[in-house]
């Protein structure tokens, strides 16, 4: 159980057929990129994505 408002792989993981699927009848986003998970959290904050 989570609360998420999307899912974002780094590191060029990808997301297996079972979290597709969930996550589409759930409503939630998958994002998915090569970037590290530092370098990618300072991306999405600079785009005004803030921790609540």
């Amino acid at each position: 159980m989570i609360e998420a408002k999307a899912i974002v792989f780094v590191r060029g993981k990808k997301p297996d057929n079972e979290i597709i699927n969930t996550s589409k009848r759930m409503g939630i986003p998958l994002l998915v990129t090569k970037r590290y998970l530092f370098e990618s959290c300072g991306i999405l904050y600079q785009h005004g994505l803030r921790s609540f």
